[in-house]
């Protein structure tokens, strides 16, 4: 399986910043403002920080550019210098990654 470095040197020294801007630009899109939708929210947004923090260079990237940054996917793969097929399996390990977490704690 090849190794996702390409972007992780560009990455290195912004990676935690971008994370908290990621989570609360795509947190804020799906959270309502009441007393108890913010502690909700908060709550939410650690568990979104916590997967973000599982995500390689690579899969930040790309997520950052598809949700963020509103690119698509050809896009992301000319910005980032990917082959196509290679930006969408970095886009689907990523949200399986994301996914993982807010289900489990949309089930507990």
């Amino acid at each position: 399986m090849p190794r996702f470095n390409r972007v992780s040197d560009e990455l290195d020294s912004k990676s935690t910043a971008d994370r908290v801007a990621l989570d609360e630009r795509f947190l804020a899109l799906f959270i309502p403002d009441t007393p108890l939708d913010r502690v909700e929210g908060q709550e939410l947004r650690q568990i979104v920080s916590r997967a973000l923090q599982t995500l390689t260079p690579d899969e930040l990237a790309v997520v950052g550019e598809r949700y963020q940054n509103k690119r698509s996917p050809g896009a992301v793969a000319s910005r980032l210098q990917m082959d196509r097929d290679l930006v969408a399996q970095l886009e689907q390990s990523a949200l399986a990654k994301l996914r993982g977490p807010l289900v489990e704690y949309m089930e507990s």
